[in-house]
Formats: C-alpha cells, structure tokens, sequence
C-alpha cells in the first residue's frame, strides 16, 4: 500500500479579499456549506477559511491530481484549534480508494499572515 503526501500554505490576507468580495452562493464553489458555516461561527473565520482552501490544495496534491478533475466541494475540512480532518466525497473519495487511502491524518499551524496544512494518506 502506498502513501500521499500534500503540503500547501495558504495567505490568510488573501482568503479574507476572496472571502469579502463573493456573496456566500459563490463562496460554495469553493467551500462546502459546512465549511462555510464552521467558519464563520469562530472569532477568527479568515484563518478557518484559509485553513479549509490549503487542506483542499494539500489533498489534492496528496491524490496526485492536484484539483483536476475534482470540484472543490469534494474535499471537506473539519477546522478545530491545532486540530484538521478531511472528508472526501464524489470523484475525489474515487481517487483515493483508486489509490488504496482508507486514512488521512491532517495538520495545521500558522504564523503571521500564513497558515500550513500537511496531509499524509495511507
């Protein structure tokens, strides 16, 4: 059985410009509306969104895909502080079972204007 690796890093700065420039029916391309709701229920939802777009990155890569081929509101991250899951649906859940990844073990820390988030599947 093999693994999947993805990093990715993400500009909190960035996502708050992209999180305050689209009505929420156009933050669904891409975010799920779990994602959505989580996030904006925290003091900080900038860091929450930023976190869920560098995990879809991460997993994609993670795939060997990269997001080719999959929406965006396939990949869905669960956001707690210092704690990340992901749950995969539709054609990305397919790749990873194509792949033999039953396992996702995430990650996340920040600094400054930046957060990390690391996937490892198994």
């Amino acid at each position: 059985m093999g693994m999947g690796l993805g990093i990715d890093i993400a500009s909190i700065d960035r996502i708050t410009q992209l999180i305050d420039r689209y009505d929420r029916e156009t933050l669904n391309f891409l975010f799920t509306f779990g994602e959505i709701d989580r996030s904006l229920s925290t003091k900080n939802p900038y860091q929450k969104f930023a976190v869920c777009f560098a995990a879809k990155e991460a997993v994609g890569k993670a795939l060997g895909t990269g997001l080719a081929g999959i929406d965006w509101h396939e990949i869905e991250a669960f956001v707690s502080d210092f704690q990340l899951s992901v749950r995969l649906y539709g054609k990305a859940k397919f790749q990873a079972a194509k792949l033999g990844y039953t396992n996702w073990n995430a990650s996340w820390s920040s600094c400054n204007d930046y957060v990390l988030v690391q996937v490892l599947a198994c």
